[in-house]
């Protein structure tokens, strides 16, 4: 029996960078979902847990990726590029699936996820250890739908309700686990 990875609320054709994102002082950013041996039936997502030596987001578990550059014409150049830069992927190696509708972070910019499989193996990997303290490669699975859970907490004096996957060895949460939740993966046979 050949199964299908199927996931939600993805746009196959993504459409460039809007013009005005060029201008603003908070740019948008994109983020890789890189899907690593979907062809062998026990596909893994790829997670860093960023440098805690970096100046914002240190120490937080995510998904590569990074703000909008001169050059980027659409969300995939950007969340590629910065894959590439983090974790040393070749980008010959991916192949976009689609694009997420964006999805507001904290600080008001906006983040768009970008799915991606990539034929390259979890060796192929070269990690620039000035942006990125760990790797993990969270088996599917372990986020699917059943598998989320809900919590509140409270950060600044304003209480936040997030998502969250154990995974065992690391834990998903706030933007990145929303991020899973949206793209709610599972098989269809």
């Amino acid at each position: 029996m050949n199964s299908e990875l199927i996931f939600d609320r993805i746009n196959s054709d993504p459409k460039g960078w809007d013009p005005i994102y060029f201008s603003l002082a908070r740019k948008p950013s994109a983020v890789a979902v890189l899907v690593f041996g979907l062809d062998t039936g026990s596909p893994k997502i790829l997670l860093i847990r960023r440098s805690t030596k970096l100046r914002s987001h240190r120490g937080q578990v995510g998904f590569p990726g990074g703000r909008l550059e001169d050059g980027d014409e659409a969300p995939p150049d950007t969340a590629i590029r910065e894959a590439a830069e983090e974790v040393g992927i070749d980008p010959e190696s991916v192949r976009v699936l689609g694009v997420s509708e964006p999805i507001p972070a904290l600080d008001g910019s906006l983040v768009y996820p970008v799915v991606a499989e990539t034929s390259a193996s979890e060796n192929d990997l070269n990690i620039n250890a000035s942006e990125v303290d760990t790797v993990h490669f969270i088996p599917l699975e372990l986020l699917m739908e059943g598998r989320r859970k809900k919590f509140s907490f409270n950060l600044f004096g304003c209480w936040r309700h997030s998502f969250l996957y154990d995974c065992g060895a690391v834990s998903i949460w706030g933007l990145s686990a929303e991020i899973l939740a949206k793209l709610n993966f599972r098989w269809a046979a």
